[in-house]
């Protein structure tokens, strides 16, 4: 995929952000601006010295140095073209992950190959307390601190965990399991965390898991009620480039509070399923469990 700086373009020229290469604190502060994997972003207008550069995104205008903008990387250059229609959003309606975006959106980020096909099965299934041989898959559960996530690890599993430390620290690790259909899924309740910085005991051992081969599919899980908040691990598991999906938990208090989480606009910016959920009545689930079997590449019917 053939990648470009940002200050290369020219006026009327746009490009998908790949990722920001850049140091820690600046590369925060890029995002934080909205240069986030996923989003469009084209070039305004340039200064008659060249120094700044005036750049469009979601919507807003802004200014930035040219040696900010080099470090921004795009991909799919071009000439600026029509905004697309904005997809209509149902909110815990519809059926498997295509109710709230597209089924298999564009992925911007790096992915790892998925596995070999396996066995079409229904995502309405039962729950299990042993693998079921080559048809298991890992699923990592990763979000900050209340985010309810652990109430969204209970409904996936149905109280049939195991609950122990990580290896060689005083972490606690949950574990539980899930049949659907022929294939049983393995959920592993990352330590709630903000980053994956390794600065303490419980981010480090979520990267270690992360980075060691150990999910098939991670979900991230967000608070609906305060998505910006949550969308820089988001970032920050994406650029692992395992298959992903992102559950917009406690979606039921944003609705209560006149702010449904957008998940069809977040879906295509991002480039992966968004699904609404209630981990405490267990809301979405059956759509949750759709997304992660179709991004672990199982066929879903």
């Amino acid at each position: 995929m053939e990648t470009r700086q940002l200050d290369t373009l020219k006026p009327a020229e746009e490009g998908v952000v790949v990722r920001v290469d850049a140091p820690r604190d600046l590369r925060h502060r890029l995002v934080e601006m909205g240069f986030v994997p996923g989003t469009t972003v084209s070039v305004a207008a340039v200064a008659p010295l060249g120094d700044p550069v005036e750049v469009a995104l979601r919507g807003y205008r802004l200014a930035v140095r040219r040696s900010e903008a080099a470090r921004v990387m795009l991909t799919a250059v071009g000439p600026v073209r029509a905004p697309e229609p904005v997809v209509p959003l149902r909110v815990g309606g519809g059926e498997g992950p295509g109710a709230d975006g597209p089924r298999r959106p564009r992925r911007w980020f790096r992915t790892r190959p998925h596995r070999s096909r396996r066995p079409a099965v229904s995502c309405h299934g039962t729950h299990a307390e042993r693998p079921a041989g080559p048809a298991g898959i890992t699923v990592a559960l990763a979000g900050n601190p209340n985010t309810g996530k652990s109430s969204l690890f209970n409904a996936l599993t149905g109280g049939r965990q195991h609950v122990g430390n990580w290896p060689g620290k005083t972490v606690t690790r949950a574990e539980g399991v899930r049949r659907v259909g022929e294939v049983t899924i393995k959920f592993v309740d990352l330590p709630g965390t903000y980053s994956l910085r390794s600065a303490s005991p419980e981010e480090e051992a979520a990267e270690e898991f992360l980075t060691s081969g150990g999910p098939d599919v991670v979900v991230a899980v967000v608070d609906s009620t305060n998505l910006e908040r949550n969308l820089f691990l988001v970032l920050e598991l994406a650029e692992l480039g395992l298959p992903m999906v992102v559950a917009a938990n406690m979606a039921d208090v944003a609705q209560r509070r006149g702010a449904p989480p957008a998940t069809a606009i977040l879906a295509r910016d991002l480039g992966m399923p968004v699904v609404p959920t209630v981990g405490r009545t267990g809301a979405g689930i059956d759509d949750l469990l759709a997304a992660v079997l179709d991004q672990a590449g199982v066929t879903v019917r």
